[in-house]
Order: structure tokens, then C-alpha cells, then sequence
């Protein structure tokens, strides 16, 4: 795994900047999800997709009503909402933007249930705004690959969940048995983990990093091929944005962050077509 560090605030930045493209992306789905969409035969449509990844991730977690969820990472509260609205779960989303966790509590307003979700400013490698043995799931979409330290993540998870609690995760990692890269596949992770602040690792390390910390019953499910039509999309609209891009970005219309977050995404989809890297589902509980 790339273990060199990332900077919060840097990362904060980048997505900061990016809710620009994504905006736009929201109202065509017509929810504030920034995740992969998981396709299948129900579910072809782009907004239909990203919220069959929640649904998927529920059903695995088993999230019910009594449940208290810790949603690290939360971005603009979408999965938070959801668990909410789907089954009345108690939700807490963490997220180290401003901008973004105003977004979430605004989104938690509009479907009635601000009551039900607590948006707080915390990073997840920290958890400081999260008290010991509270915690019945902890939910991650997407958000263990901005840390470069997944030890000390865990680590808090541990302290934070009940005896008996789990965990829920998807991302992207690389597949087993793809290392060593070649040199032009090693640029392009170089370049998807500068340009979205991340560090994509390999799922067999994050296994044992899971084992390592504790974590019993680990169960891993490949997804890779459920998601493979959004980063196709995502790939397709980037090969029209990224050349616009540079040409709009040398009058202004575009920043630096949003054209390398455009070839990233190329990157991306190139990268699951070859096998190196794979959209994972992780599940695990404490003893």
C-alpha cells in the first residue's frame, strides 16, 4: 500500500472543490450520493444504482431500528439519510468539511429526519466527538481509502463499537495477485491517489489489518462487476471533460482539482478492466 501521508485539510480541499461537478451530477441522479452505483437487473439507472451500493451494504450490516450507526466519512449525508429514512436507525455522520456537513444536515431536513442523524465535524483516524462502547455499526462507504493509516482507524472503531458490533465497508482496492505493477499502472494509481485523496491498498492487507485489530469473522464479497457501468460512465464523460477541461481551465472556468479529478476517474475505469484493482464489500464483527 502507498502509506504516505495524507493531509486532511488537502483532502477536505479537494472535495470541497469537487462539489462543484458534483452538484451537477446530483441533480441528474436526483440524490447527493458520490459513490459507485451497484448495477444489476432492478437497477440500471444511474440514480437507481448508487442507491442499490446502500442498499447492498445495509442488507450485509443487517441494520435495523435499534441500530446506532457511526457513517465515517459521510460526505454529503446521502447513506445517512437513507439508513435513517429506510429503517430508523440512529445515525451519526463524521466528516472533516464544513461545507459538506452542512450539506448533510440540510439533506436530513428535507426528508424529516433530523431528528435520527447527528452530522459532527471528526476525523475518523480520531473519533474524539465519539464515546467509548457506543456504537452498534460502524458504516463506511467509500472512506477508508483517504487514510494512509488504517491501523489507527481501526484501532477507534474498536473503541467505539459495543461488544458484538460490526462493521460494513466498500472501496476500492487492489485485486490479489496484482502486484508488482507495471510502471504505466503504478503512474496511474500515482495519479488517481494525488488527484482524490486516497491510498489504494490491497484487500488482502486491509484483511489482515482487520484480523490484526481484532476483528473476527471477516467476510469479503468482489463487487467489481456490479460497478464496472458507473466507472464506465464516469470514464466516458471524463474523456469529454478532461480535454474541455484544460481548455476552460486556462481562462478560469475550471480548477487544476477538478481536471486531474476528471483524468482520475479514466484512470480508474481502466485500472478495474485490466484486474488490477476491484470494488470490494467488507464485513466484520467485534469479539
Amino acid at each position: 500500500m502507498d502509506d504516505r501521508p495524507l493531509d486532511t485539510d488537502e483532502v477536505a480541499d479537494i472535495y470541497d472543490e469537487l462539489l462543484k461537478t458534483y452538484r451537477t451530477q446530483w441533480e441528474y441522479q436526483g440524490h447527493r450520493s458520490l459513490h459507485l452505483g451497484y448495477y444489476d437487473d432492478d437497477h440500471t439507472e444511474p440514480g437507481q444504482a448508487a442507491m442499490n451500493t446502500m442498499r447492498v451494504l445495509s442488507d450485509a450490516a443487517g441494520i435495523t431500528q435499534s441500530d446506532r450507526v457511526l457513517n465515517i466519512g459521510c460526505g454529503a449525508g446521502e447513506d445517512s439519510v437513507w439508513n435513517a429514512r429506510a429503517h430508523g436507525a440512529t445515525v451519526i455522520g463524521v466528516n472533516i468539511s464544513d461545507e459538506q456537513l452542512e450539506i448533510a444536515r440540510e439533506n436530513a431536513r428535507a426528508h424529516g429526519v433530523e431528528d435520527l442523524t447527528d452530522f459532527r465535524y471528526d476525523d475518523f483516524h480520531e473519533l474524539s466527538t465519539v464515546e467509548d462502547d457506543s456504537i452498534d455499526v460502524v458504516w463506511g462507504l467509500e472512506a477508508l481509502s483517504h487514510s494512509a493509516d488504517r491501523k489507527t482507524v481501526l484501532e477507534q472503531l474498536q473503541r467505539v463499537l459495543i461488544d458484538d458490533g460490526r462493521v460494513v465497508f466498500t472501496d476500492i482496492f487492489l485485486r490479489p495477485g496484482t502486484e508488482p505493477l507495471s510502471s504505466a499502472d503504478e503512474k496511474r494509481l500515482e495519479q488517481i491517489n494525488e488527484a482524490l485523496g486516497i491510498r489504494v491498498g490491497p484487500i488482502t492487507g486491509f484483511e489482515e489489518a482487520l484480523e490484526a485489530s481484532g476483528f473476527t469473522d471477516v467476510r469479503i464479497r468482489n463487487m467489481t462487476d456490479g460497478v464496472l457501468p458507473s466507472t464506465k460512465r464516469r470514464r466516458k464523460f471524463s474523456r469529454v471533460a478532461h480535454p474541455v477541461g484544460r481548455v476552460l481551465g486556462k481562462v478560469g472556468k475550471l480548477s487544476d482539482v477538478q481536471i486531474e479529478a476528471f483524468e482520475a476517474h479514466s484512470n480508474i475505469h481502466k485500472l478495474v478492466t485490466d484486474g488490477t484493482i476491484g470494488y470490494y464489500l467488507i464485513t466484520a464483527d467485534t469479539e
